[in-house]
């Protein structure tokens, strides 16, 4: 799939998805915390207002899948700020797996594999740039 078709399935079922942010937002801790129980404690506060974030989050992604030189930086420096609230690099894999999921069962039918390759294809991208700038002692021992 070339990259303009993978932004635009992103784009079009993230905007069916982030119609109901609430619900969107209650169904991925939900689906975080049953596949990786280590992530619980790091969300201490106020669950509505992580899920806001998410969706902001998830908003600026979208928004900047042509703009590489905004969207990258911005989301290095949200994981490195991640490290000091205890995220550790193996729950990437976790929030990833989770995504999928959230989306899987919000659209159903209207998430097709295409859609779920466009998503895992963006976010692996995205979250090899977060670990390697947030755990870079982790990612030079795997390379030598």
């Amino acid at each position: 799939m070339d990259n303009a078709e993978r932004i635009k399935r992103v784009r079009s079922s993230w905007a069916l998805a982030a119609s109901d942010s609430e619900r969107l937002s209650s169904l991925f801790y939900a689906n975080l915390f049953r596949a990786d129980a280590s992530t619980r404690p790091l969300f201490i506060g106020d669950l509505t207002l992580q899920g806001r974030k998410l969706a902001q989050t998830l908003n600026f992604i979208v928004d900047h899948l042509e703009d590489e030189d905004v969207l990258v930086p911005a989301a290095v420096d949200l994981a490195v700020r991640h490290v000091s609230y205890g995220v550790v690099a193996g729950q990437y894999q976790s929030v990833g797996a989770a995504l999928i999921e959230t989306l899987d069962s919000i659209l159903g039918d209207s998430f097709s594999k295409e859609d779920r390759h466009a998503w895992l294809e963006t976010y692996t991208g995205l979250s090899a740039a977060m670990i390697e700038a947030a755990y870079p002692s982790q990612t030079a021992a795997k390379t030598h």
